[in-house]
């Protein structure tokens, strides 16, 4: 499963990221260490600076297709929560 976090503010000023693409085989379980700061080095700094995130999308896939996505390099663009 490959999932798109949506943060609620970007990241930093200079590296305006306020997205997270990911795959896992359990989704609660990864979304839980996402929360608590484990997994991910961008949602750990996240956290440490007190911004929550939202899940916005869920596709089927696997490795590959959150790599494709990732490619883009337009995560606003897949993101519903941006594309209202």
């Amino acid at each position: 499963m490959v999932y798109l976090l949506h943060f609620s503010k970007p990241i930093c000023l200079s590296r305006p990221t306020q997205h997270y693409i990911g795959w896992t085989t359990d989704l609660d379980r990864r979304i839980r260490e996402h929360r608590q700061g484990k997994g991910s080095r961008l949602c750990q700094v996240a956290k440490e600076r007190e911004l929550t995130f939202t899940l916005a999308e869920v596709w089927r896939g696997d490795r590959q297709l959150e790599r494709q996505l990732k490619n883009l390099k337009n995560s606003p663009r897949l993101c519903r929560l941006c594309n209202r």
